[in-house]
C-alpha cells in the first residue's frame, strides 16, 4: 500500500471514529428522541458544507488531472521530435556506412588488380618466356591498367557529389 493510499484509509478510519464517538455521546447526553432530532438539524448546515467541500476538492482533482494531461502531451511531443531528429541522424549514418562498404569494395578491387598488374609485369621482366606469352601480358597489363583507371575516377567522381 502506498502513501496516498495509507492517507486516504487514515482519513477515512478517522471520519468513521468520529461519527460513532459522537453518536454514542449524543446517545447518552441527550435523553429523548424529539431532542435528539432537533439537535440533528442543527448540522443541516454542516453537512451542505461538507457536501461543498468535497465538490470543490472534485472540481480541484479534475482541473488537476488536465493540467497533467497537458504536460504529459507536451512531454510526448518532445519525445517525437527527438525520435525524428534520432532517425534522421541514424539515416545519415546508415548512408555514410554504405558509402564506406562501396569505397571499401572498390579498394578491395584495386589491390587484387594490383596484384594482378604485378604479376603480368613480372612476366614481361622474365626474358625466358616466349614472345607471345609477353605480349599476351602486356595488353592483359594495359587492360588492367585502364580498369585501375576507371575505378580511380569513379571514386573521385563520387568524392565530389
Amino acid at each position: 500500500m502506498n502513501s496516498n493510499n495509507k492517507l486516504l484509509f487514515g482519513i477515512i478510519i478517522t471520519v468513521f471514529l468520529i461519527w460513532a464517538i459522537s453518536a454514542g455521546v449524543i446517545m447518552l447526553t441527550l435523553d429523548d428522541w424529539a431532542t435528539r432530532g432537533t439537535f440533528g438539524d442543527l448540522f443541516g448546515a454542516v453537512n451542505a458544507l461538507f457536501s461543498g467541500l468535497a465538490l470543490a476538492g472534485l472540481v480541484y482533482s479534475l482541473y488537476r488531472s488536465r493540467e497533467e494531461l497537458g504536460l504529459q502531451r507536451e512531454e510526448i511531443e518532445l519525445n517525437r521530435k527527438e525520435l525524428i531528429k534520432s532517425r534522421k541522424t541514424q539515416e545519415k549514418s546508415e548512408k555514410a556506412l554504405e558509402e564506406q562498404a562501396c569505397q571499401l569494395r572498390v579498394a578491395s578491387k584495386i589491390n587484387g588488380l594490383k596484384i594482378l598488374i604485378d604479376y603480368y609485369t613480372g612476366i614481361l621482366a622474365d626474358n625466358n618466356k616466349a614472345e607471345d606469352v609477353r605480349d599476351r601480358a602486356l595488353v592483359r597489363r594495359k587492360e588492367l591498367i585502364k580498369e585501375v583507371d576507371t575505378l580511380i575516377d569513379r571514386l573521385s567522381d563520387e568524392e565530389l557529389e
